[in-house]
């Protein structure tokens, strides 16, 4: 009798857990398809079909968050081995509930100011008086989505059964997607009016960087351009050859750091081809701004920098540009053809290159300026450059440059304590072969036990140019100061690695031979730097091993922009919880 009654009241609590889970997985799956649905409406201006979709979502994931906090839930979540995919179920149906009522909720609300086909007009001008109206809201949930996005971070979702498994990597991916999304346009909404001359007209420099002779912030000044901004609408003031610079103007104060660094070798501050030898970019605005200012009179706003493998991304969605000569530059060929091809085509005729390069600079800037058929994936792709450090703007004024430090599109170097390493790559060579240069970084470091603990940095910089003859402007070498021994194709460079603010170092090595490193120091950053020739096919290594202050923080290791992917491994311990 005992063994019926007991049997029943087993085969209770499995039916009462099946119906759970059933209504768990139900509910987290309708809330997520919703969640997505509510973005995509909320992009696509959508408010009504928004504010359905976050009900929806709202509702589901209010069923399976019930769900998992029911006793038949939390008692199988327990068990070990066996619980394990439950313990993830649970966290994922609470992001999801989080995310429709802070985030997506909200955003319906401004959702004009995340359709960009909405923001912009045809004929470019952004609606400035929307971007301010819904600034206080997008920071609000720019904020929970970042807080989202770490709750996110932090779930371990590697079960045994694979559909939870690829559920939360899933759902990681979005919220990651999402939060980058708001972050950028939460920055967009708080500078862009004042940016883009909403009260009284605005001017910027424009760098073009060329990545085929490598610069702190990524290339060489090949031209330029200055850009005007009134009421929303930008357009192309001047676009001028970098030759139309005098070489030398009147230097400007820095600090005693970067003047230790950067003065005496490259007279950084007063020459417009080492401007930005130092790869934060807030120096190359304020150098760029003076000389400017020293060659036309005009005071510029402020300063930004792109490069061709940003014009790229942007070529990809609008399309190829037809040069006077029919010519088609697209986003398969712009990087080879600015980079590489223009240096071997007008070998003997340097003015000619320049005059080609301004011309595909002036065709995508005119593109760009007009009707644009997907505005939401120009934005990404200038997103992407900006990810990837191949943009950069610097604002003169404190308020707005406040705003922008910080954030990938400033293009620091940080003055803080957490962990950091950088390799910088600055031409040795007065050529054009770091188009084929590429770099690796790699930094680890021991727990987070005591005040301090051993690190280690491994740069390696490969020369991967074919062994063959070039013009003598892409070969460098071409005065005493830019001399060396090589067969053709042999790069020089001079390689600087910026540590963690009070490491010491205690043995730095070249290909496994110590040696004596030249130093310096950047915003509180110990540099390191040597200069490297490397033939065609062949890898320097620099391995720096360190003595470094247990700081909190996740460790920051950017890829100095570049033609050729770089990698930068990181493992490193978060000592913020220790």
């Amino acid at each position: 009798m005992w063994v019926w009654v007991v049997l029943l009241v087993v085969l209770g609590l499995v039916a009462w857990f099946v119906w759970t889970a059933y209504s768990a997985y139900q509910g987290l799956s309708s809330a997520r398809d919703d969640a997505l649905a509510a973005r995509s409406s909320i992009l696509a201006g959508d408010a009504e079909a928004g504010r359905s979709h976050v009900d929806d979502a709202t509702a589901s994931s209010a069923d399976a968050l019930d769900a998992t906090e029911s006793p038949i839930w939390k008692a199988v979540a327990a068990i070990p081995g066996v619980g394990s995919p439950l313990k993830v179920v649970g966290p994922l149906t609470g992001l999801v509930h989080d995310l429709t009522v802070d985030v997506l909720r909200p955003a319906v609300d401004v959702g004009a100011v995340l359709n960009p086909s909405e923001l912009r007009a045809d004929d470019g001008t952004i609606d400035l008086a929307a971007l301010r109206q819904a600034a206080p809201t997008l920071e609000q949930v720019s904020v929970s989505a970042d807080a989202l996005n770490a709750r996110a971070e932090a779930v371990d979702t590697d079960t045994y059964v694979s559909q939870v498994t690829d559920a939360g990597d899933s759902l990681k991916v979005q919220l990651d997607d999402l939060s980058n999304l708001l972050t950028n346009t939460s920055l967009a909404a708080k500078i862009l009016p004042d940016m883009l001359g909403e009260y009284s007209p605005k001017s910027y420099f424009l760098a073009f960087q060329t990545n085929a002779e490598s610069r702190g912030t990524g290339g060489l000044m090949g031209g330029f351009a200055i850009i005007d901004a009134d009421r929303g609408k930008v357009g192309l003031d001047e676009l001028a050859k970098n030759s139309e610079l005098r070489r030398n103007y009147d230097p400007i104060d820095l600090g005693s750091d970067f003047a230790k660094n950067y003065g005496n070798q490259y007279n950084a501050t007063a020459n417009w081809q080492n401007a930005n030898v130092s790869p934060h970019f807030p120096y190359t605005g304020e150098i760029l701004r003076s000389i400017w200012e020293q060659e036309s009179g005009q005071r510029v706003d402020g300063v930004l920098a792109t490069d061709p493998v940003a014009l790229g991304y942007i070529l990809g969605v609008v399309g190829p540009v037809t040069l006077a000569d029919g010519e088609q530059v697209t986003a398969d060929n712009v990087v080879d053809l600015t980079q590489s091809e223009a240096y071997f085509r007008f070998a003997d005729d340097n003015t000619a290159r320049k005059d080609y390069l301004q011309q595909i600079a002036a065709r995508v800037f005119s593109k760009v300026e007009g009707k644009i058929s997907n505005p939401t994936k120009l934005l990404d792709a200038i997103g992407r450059g900006v990810s990837e450090g191949h943009t950069a703007v610097w604002s003169a004024d404190p308020a707005i440059q406040s705003v922008l430090s910080g954030t990938k599109i400033a293009h620091e170097v940080p003055d803080d304590p957490a962990p950091y390493a950088s390799m910088v790559v600055n031409n040795g060579a007065g050529g054009k072969l770091d188009y084929y240069l590429k770099r690796d970084i790699t930094y680890t470091a021991s727990s987070c036990t005591g005040d301090t603990r051993t690190s280690q940095i491994t740069a390696t910089v490969t020369n991967t140019a074919p062994a063959q003859d070039y013009p003598r402007y892409i070969a460098g070498r071409q005065n005493e100061t830019t001399a060396y021994e090589g067969p053709p194709g042999t790069n020089r460079s001079v390689v600087g690695i910026f540590t963690t603010t009070g490491s010491t170092l205690k043995k730095a090595t070249v290909d496994g031979q110590q040696a004596l490193l030249l130093t310096g120091q950047e915003r509180n950053h110990p540099l390191f730097y040597t200069p490297l020739v490397v033939e065609p096919g062949q890898t320097k290594t620099i391995v720096l091993d360190l003595v470094e202050p247990t700081a909190p923080g996740a460790a920051r290791v950017p890829i100095q922009p570049q033609t050729l992917d770089g990698t930068a491994t990181v493992d490193v311990p978060d000592c913020s919880a220790s």
